[in-house]
């Protein structure tokens, strides 16, 4: 997948697709429909297909110290679209001449000008623009004064508990603890990624040695012991593994981080990058009145999280 990070002196090679147009933050069910529209679309053109978003988010750019909120890593998002076919990523900078644009000055400049797009597919709700003055509507309008197709898709698989499939949905539920209707949303677990830091090594003094991972601006999940599998840096295999997300009351902690024990592995990896995805949730954090009764906990934690990967207790 080729990644471009302007919108300005693309060369006619770069210009010309058929593009997905949104924050595309997790790559959920409702961001996989805009994005088979748009290959759709490009198939009959016989355009190249890409997908459009802005750097920084436009949410982090407005709210520079607003809590972490993303759902995945530029890594995973990379990943993930190359598996779905992504041809072109144009990430376009976010800045304050963009931030200033109204809707006219937006589809003129970046995507008339700029990107050169023969048409664009957004959700039914987009809005953009200086206070987000333009929508659908507009769009459509200004878009075909340019030459420009415009398909707007609906919501997708409104869920009884979350509402649409949607990021807001997806955090929501991460931050229940409900990992099984994050997975349902997302149509795969949800990941963590990073580079394994060295930590306190309590875990090593009680046989649990774990890989201590930053959420970075990841959304936080429900603190609290999970059901996790992990992938190496290099491999292909998921290894099972129990994970503590959280601030570690009982030992003081003051950061929340993401420390994972794998079942049966016994391997330095300090300093590998390293995915997480999460299985099932198991329990809420906790504060324990003494690092034995932790202790005795993490035990059993191991083994329930055997029981569930099918393992023998250890």
């Amino acid at each position: 997948m080729k990644t471009l990070t302007t919108y300005t002196g693309l060369s006619k090679e770069d210009q010309g697709a058929v593009i997905a147009l949104g924050n595309f933050d997790g790559l959920h069910r409702g961001h996989q429909a805009v994005i088979k529209a748009a290959q759709d679309i490009a198939r009959e053109m016989k355009a190249p297909m890409g997908i459009g978003l802005f750097r920084p988010h436009p949410y982090r750019f407005f709210k520079p110290d607003a809590a972490p909120f993303r759902l995945m890593s530029a890594t995973v998002r990379a990943e993930i679209m190359a598996e779905l076919g992504v041809e072109c990523l144009y990430e376009v900078p976010f800045t304050t001449d963009l931030r200033d644009m109204d809707d006219t000055e937006f589809v003129e400049q970046v995507l008339h000008q700029g990107l050169g797009i023969h048409h664009v597919v957004v959700g039914e709700d987009y809005g953009f623009g200086r206070n987000r003055c333009g929508n659908v509507e507009s769009l459509t309008r200004l878009g075909a004064a340019r030459g420009i197709g415009v398909t707007a898709m609906p919501a997708v698989g409104l869920h009884e508990r979350y509402g649409k499939y949607g990021s807001t949905e997806i955090r929501k539920a991460l931050q229940a603890g409900d990992v099984f209707h994050a997975h349902h949303m997302l149509s795969r677990p949800w990941r963590v990624d990073g580079i394994v830091k060295e930590g306190e090594k309590r875990g090593r003094t009680i046989n649990f040695p774990t890989a201590n991972l930053d959420f970075g601006d990841l959304v936080r999940p429900k603190f609290g012991v999970y059901c996790v599998e992990m992938r190496l840096e290099g491999e292909e295999t998921w290894r099972p593994g129990v994970a503590n997300t959280g601030s570690r009351p009982t030992v003081d902690g003051k950061e929340a981080r993401l420390e994972v024990h794998l079942l049966e592995f016994d391997r330095d990896i300090y300093g590998q990058h390293v995915d997480v995805r999460f299985r099932s949730f198991i329990r809420p954090e906790k504060k324990f009145e003494s690092f034995e009764a932790l202790k005795e906990q993490i035990a059993n934690d191991a083994i329930g999280a055997r029981a569930i990967f099918g393992l023998p207790r250890g």
